[in-house]
This record gives structure tokens, C-alpha cells and sequence, in this order.
């Protein structure tokens, strides 16, 4: 089973879990929020471990591919519970 299904589950199963509909767009946003930290901090740690030009071009690199992750993943999730809130509507009434 691969890592994009099991975002997928995790979404639909917290979308079924929480009543009412999820805010997705707090969702999207706190998605892109960990990935920018998580990619400035091991972008960081990418430009002081690293001691030439090439370590700080791969932490700025880094810090855009984890926010592009970030925004995937976050998007997986939503789409999951967009699944969930409508397993809830249809099985809790």
C-alpha cells in the first residue's frame, strides 16, 4: 500500500471522527506552514553543515521541495476528508 493511499485513509477516517465539516483551507494552510518550518530548519542545517556554495544552493533547494511535499500531502489529506464528511453524512443519519 503506498504512502499516498494511507494520507488518504488518514483523511477520510478524521473526517469521519470529527462531526461537522473540516475546514479544509485551515487544513491546506497548516500543511504549508510545517513544511516552510521543517524546510527552513533542515535548509539551515543543510547551509551550516555544508561549507561551500553547492550545501547552501541544496538547503534553499530543500526548503522548496519539502514545501511542494508539504502542499501534496496536505492535499491528499483533504481530499480524504472531503471522503470522510461524506461517509459521515451518508452512514450517521
Amino acid at each position: 500500500m503506498s504512502l499516498d493511499v494511507l494520507i488518504i485513509l488518514a483523511g477520510a477516517v478524521y473526517g469521519y471522527v470529527r462531526p461537522g465539516k473540516e475546514d479544509k483551507a485551515k487544513i491546506l494552510k497548516n500543511g504549508l506552514k510545517w513544511g516552510l518550518i521543517i524546510g527552513v530548519v533542515l535548509g539551515v542545517i543543510g547551509v551550516v553543515l555544508g561549507r561551500s556554495l553547492v550545501a547552501i544552493g541544496a538547503g534553499i533547494e530543500g526548503i522548496v521541495l519539502l514545501l511542494i511535499i508539504a502542499l501534496v500531502i496536505s492535499i491528499e489529506f483533504i481530499i480524504g476528508t472531503f471522503i470522510g464528511d461524506l461517509l459521515e453524512g451518508v452512514l450517521k443519519k
